[in-house]
């Protein structure tokens, strides 16, 4: 977060995201919904666990959400997550809300389901919680889940349709968040490239100040803000299409900017 804020440098650019942004999303869509009551936090102990709990428990709080319980799992070594699930029903927790990626999403999301938790508690996270190659192996666990995230393969726009059949036929597997980022890693760079017609780093950080909207992003449109995506967030939730899991596209949250430090 404070790579593009407290401690901003005019040649540091993000054309991601940043953890709160879509924690906060997540935070205030849940306080809009009938969960204001009682959500359960959870995510891994290290800096991007602590700005997910922190973006998602200032926008839910906000919205006038409670957060009735919350825990940060040892990052990187922790295989069983029981201990930590057994305090979710005992919380009183209407939903749970976690932020884990990579292996550790595999993990949690099968033991939340094993656990029995899915039947009665349902689980929201931020997207990279079923993004990617970790769907696959998650398996009907991952049915259900809900996420926040600034793409899904499955966007219905003309950019994205390109881009995910030219992504299949070159490297055949679906393209993920991260793909859509190094993407616009490079259309961006290109287009400063172009407009400052120089590669020193001042030139450079003043075109991309001036770059105004990529219109062409198969995340759908989005700008600069501060030097970080002001971009849309979408709720996703696991389904099967076909005979796949997917994330498809429940709603459009809006545009959402890095929110302010606190």
């Amino acid at each position: 977060e404070d790579l593009t804020q407290r401690y901003r440098k005019p040649c540091i650019w993000r054309t991601s995201f940043t953890n709160a942004q879509l924690a906060a999303a997540m935070g205030k869509y849940l306080a809009e919904s009938g969960f204001s009551e009682g959500v359960y936090v959870l995510a891994p102990d290290y800096a991007a666990g602590t700005e997910v709990i922190t973006g998602f428990t200032r926008a839910f709080e906000a919205g006038g959400g409670r957060v009735v319980g919350s825990a940060q799992t040892p990052f990187g070594t922790t295989s069983d997550y029981q201990p930590f699930l057994a305090a979710i029903p005992r919380s009183g927790a209407r939903a749970t809300f976690c932020f884990y990626s990579g292996a550790e999403a595999i993990a949690f999301v099968r033991q939340y389901a094993q656990f029995g938790l899915a039947r009665s508690i349902p689980l929201y996270g931020s997207g990279f919680l079923t993004e990617g190659n970790v769907l696959a192996q998650q398996g009907d666990a991952a049915l259900g889940v809900y996420g926040t995230l600034h793409y899904s393969d499955q966007l219905d726009n003309p950019a994205n349709i390109a881009f995910v059949e030219a992504y299949r036929a070159r490297y055949g597997e679906t393209p993920s968040c991260f793909s859509v980022q190094a993407y616009d890693a490079a259309n961006v760079l290109d287009r400063a490239l172009r407009a400052a017609g120089t590669t020193t780093g001042e030139a450079l950080a003043r075109a991309l100040s001036e770059i105004g909207t990529i219109d062409d992003s198969p995340r759908g449109p989005w700008s600069f803000d501060g030097q970080t995506p002001r971009q849309n967030i979408y709720l996703r939730r696991v389904e099967r299409q076909g005979g796949q899991l997917v994330n498809t596209v429940v709603a459009d949250l809006g545009l959402h900017s890095q929110p302010v430090a606190a």
